[in-house]
């Protein structure tokens, strides 16, 4: 990601963070070494689905969590 771009505010997993504008969330997703195939996304409460990734650009003071299921009894 370019540092020089320009940067907005959004919430990952409960922390404020500046992101660069136009980053989509796979790219979020990489930059915070969030990568596992069973991890879920949500953008302000909503599942957003792995397909939309991608294309998926997260806006100034969104909500985003990345979510680690974790299975087993």
């Amino acid at each position: 990601m370019n540092e020089d771009a320009e940067k907005i505010a959004v919430i990952i997993n409960g922390f404020k963070e500046k992101v660069i504008e136009g980053s989509s969330i796979t790219q979020l997703i990489l930059a915070y070494d969030e990568v596992d195939s069973a991890m879920m996304v949500e953008q302000n409460g909503r599942y957003v689905y792995p397909q939309d990734y991608d294309t998926t650009l997260p806006e100034a003071e969104d909500v985003l969590e990345f979510i680690h299921p974790d299975f087993g009894g």
